[in-house]
């Protein structure tokens, strides 16, 4: 079933239950009652309302460790912890769910795949809020927001696309807005699409979807580059990767396993044995790395400070990681403050610390 008709056979026969959407390793679910939209949960680090509340200039990163900080002693939940340390009101917490709540609904209506369950029930989440979200609404802002990607797409073909300001200068309203504000503020020339998701705090829709306006408006322009460097490299057939990532998984090879499942993940015969490979390497892979390579509660540090780092090659992910290495921050919290998937966010730090780029102390 294509998305939008899944939505409507839930809404039609006034489904109560959760419905869940899954993509490999990613998992997002709807929360309904008689037919109506009231919560989401997912997956995905951006969608998380702390890192919302980040990408809306409502918390700083410091602000949303602390709050974690908090949260692990104290177990409240998190949008409790930011209104009784008086740094968000109520009601902004509550938009800032509803927010993420609709944000996640929309995104299903850009993935091409995925596999789906509905379980019946009683159509409650554990959640601070429930919203109403009508499907008949969703409808028609999902399939806005799906043409909107395709535009998107001709403007920017891939992550990799860097932008600059131009002499246009943007109107005053568009200013007061603080998530338009930092996002120019980042457009300086040298920052990929990628890089500038990842210092937003934001999923790439959200923040291709603002820079087309601007780009549209004159205020931003493309410089660099139109077209993805790198020729298409051609895989085995997926059931023989299944096969050769079975064996490395068994061998205790988890980044080589899941680095060869990752490449088969968006293949056309794509199988739902996919993704549940990938669960069982993250798992244990993150197991493993806090428990030798990076404890948890250790402190990471610069060998060498970030102005003799420009001789290095960085990717966009290492780049965000290393300029949070501030000497203070242990690696959880780096990983906690982070949009980057746990899992990711390891791997990364990882190979800084394998170059020799970061180190660790005690804390």
């Amino acid at each position: 079933m294509a998305f939008p008709d899944l939505l409507q056979w839930v809404s039609h026969a006034r489904k109560t239950g959760a419905l869940s959407v899954q993509q490999d390793t990613l998992v997002k679910r709807l929360f309904l009652r008689e037919g109506v939209v009231v919560s989401s949960g997912s997956n995905d680090p951006r969608e998380f309302l702390g890192q919302v509340m980040v990408s809306q200039q409502l918390l700083t990163e410091s602000q949303l460790k602390e709050a974690f900080d908090i949260q692990e002693k104290t177990h409240v939940m998190l949008g409790r912890v930011l209104v009784e340390k008086q740094w968000v009101p109520e009601e902004v917490v509550t938009q800032a769910l509803k927010r993420k709540t609709e944000e996640t609904v929309y995104s299903m209506f850009l993935w091409a795949e995925g596999d789906f369950e509905f379980h019946e029930g009683n159509g409650q989440a554990d959640a601070a809020i429930s919203i109403h979200l009508k499907v008949e609404e969703v409808l028609l802002e999902g399939l806005r927001r799906y043409d909107l990607a395709q535009k998107i797409r001709r403007a920017f073909p891939h992550k990799m696309v860097i932008l600059d300001r131009t002499r246009v200068p943007p109107p005053p309203e568009l200013m007061a807005n603080a998530f338009a504000r930092r996002a120019l503020e980042l457009v300086d020339g040298k920052r990929t699409l990628h890089e500038l998701c990842l210092e937003l705090h934001a999923p790439e829709f959200t923040v291709s979807y603002f820079l087309l306006s601007a780009l549209e408006r004159g205020f931003v322009q493309v410089v660099a580059p139109d077209k993805e460097e790198g020729r298409a490299v051609t895989h085995p057939p997926v059931a023989d990767s299944l096969r050769a990532a079975k064996e490395l998984i068994r061998a205790g090879a988890l980044e080589e396993a899941l680095s060869l499942l990752e490449q088969i993940s968006g293949a056309s015969e794509r199988s739902s044995e996919v993704g549940e490979l990938m669960k069982v390497a993250e798992v244990n892979l993150i197991d493993r790395l806090y428990r030798s390579s990076l404890p948890p509660k250790q402190i990471p540090y610069l060998k060498r400070p970030l102005e003799q780092l420009t001789d290095e090659t960085l990717t966009p992910e290492e780049v965000f990681l290393v300029s949070r290495v501030n000497g203070s921050w242990d690696l959880k919290s780096i990983v906690s403050i982070s949009p980057l998937r746990e899992v990711d966010a390891l791997r990364v730090l990882k190979r800084l610390k394998e170059r020799g780029i970061i180190a660790l102390k005690e804390s």
